[in-house]
């Protein structure tokens, strides 16, 4: 009978899970997903009544617990497979630091379901939890992410340089767009972006923290024109196409030597970049 009811309810978190909740995500794991384009992290759990319990209080409270506790499990295992960087995960972060791990658990399990429950007929109860990207994943995480050399500044390419001519120079721009689609790009709390050179466009070091902090590194989403009206580039941001990603991980971004010459000669109006206006479309 147990095993009846445990089948029942895995059975009802993936009807559950795929009447809506992965169509808002970017990155789908087990009743958990990513809004990469929110940066929130959202879980369903599932729970069942005590055999113990000797009322519909008791068992709607137990069922309640249990519906916490798999939601809270079922995000942590959803976080754990964040990529932070191109080299690193949380998984690799909560391995590495024991106090990383201590404060994604404390910070999970103490979080309240996000709207009302559902309860079935049968005593067992349905939750959402919701949480905050950069409020789960503890600073020490993200500091630890960056890997490589310091960036350099490098020169804006000369008046004889070949570039396309899909950027103005003397226009203003509000954010920047990567079509990433077909690179096989990844989402991460920090992304780069490179030339194909290996010189680095784009990463933490360019960011003000405080945007980062409030807004992350990118957003990321599944639509180009989505990302061409999202709040975070409104108004008139600059598109370049991803030539690869890169990094085992696979979040890292290159673009080719005109698109990236394009975005040097940008410099003058890039306080974008410094605001972290970036949208990245993936597959």
């Amino acid at each position: 009978m147990k095993s009846f009811f445990t089948g029942s309810l895995l059975l009802l978190s993936s009807i559950l899970f795929a009447q809506g909740l992965d169509q808002r995500c970017t990155q789908t794991g087990q009743s958990a997903c990513v809004d990469w384009d929110r940066g929130v992290v959202m879980a369903e759990g599932l729970g069942a009544p005590a055999s113990s319990a000797k009322n519909d209080a008791q068992r709607n409270a137990t069922a309640l617990r249990a519906a916490r506790l798999d939601a809270a499990r079922n995000m942590l295992e959803m976080i754990k497979g964040i990529n932070l960087s191109s080299s690193t995960t949380m998984r690799d972060a909560m391995v590495q630091n024991d106090t990383i791990r201590t404060k994604v658990q404390g910070r999970l399990f103490g979080l309240r379901p996000s709207g009302k429950p559902r309860y079935f007929s049968d005593g067992s109860v349905s939750i959402l939890m919701e949480a905050s990207l950069r409020q789960t994943i503890p600073k020490e995480a993200l500091s630890g992410s960056s890997s490589g050399e310091a960036p350099r500044e490098i020169s804006a390419p000369s008046s004889s340089t070949t570039v396309s001519s899909r950027l103005d120079p003397g226009r203003v721009y509000t954010g920047l767009v990567i079509d990433a689609r077909g690179s096989g790009a990844q989402p991460a709390m920090s992304p780069k972006i490179y030339d194909e050179e290996g010189n680095e466009l784009y990463g933490s070091a360019y960011v003000d923290q405080e945007f980062v902090q409030k807004h992350g590194m990118a957003g990321y989403v599944r639509d180009l024109d989505q990302a061409l009206v999202n709040d975070r580039v409104q108004g008139t941001p600059a598109v370049l196409k991803a030539l690869s990603s890169s990094g085992s991980n696979q979040t890292d971004l290159i673009l080719s030597k005109a698109d990236a010459d394009q975005l040097r000669s940008l410099a003058d109006n890039l306080n974008f970049l410094r605001e972290a206006r970036v949208v990245i479309v993936l597959d």
